[in-house]
């Protein structure tokens, strides 16, 4: 299967009443809510953001802007900066005049 098929049984899945109703689950799981902290946790391809609700109900969510692709495109010095914190022994020499 590929991402056209995935992206087919969702909208199908979308579409059929048990998926309406396991939709609608999830809005009134959340309507009316406040969020009362926010965690994020290392997912291996991408950090998931943990809403805890007034509830004490917790809600797990992804952010295409989180995938790690994403933050290697846009953070590529930080992320360069901080492999050097772990690896100090790694970074070039700076060349001597």
């Amino acid at each position: 299967m590929g991402d056209i098929c995935d992206m087919n049984d969702l909208e199908r899945f979308m579409r059929s009443p048990e998926g309406q109703a396991h939709l609608e689950e999830t809005r009134q799981m959340l309507k009316g809510r406040t969020i009362v902290d926010v965690d994020f946790t290392n997912e291996v391809h991408f950090i998931a953001t943990i809403l805890h609700l007034d509830d004490g109900e917790m809600f797990f969510i992804t952010q295409s802007s989180l995938d790690v692709e994403v933050i290697r495109e846009q953070f590529e010095d930080a992320l360069e900066r901080e492999y050097y914190v772990d690896f100090p022994e790694r970074k070039p020499k700076e060349d001597l005049p």
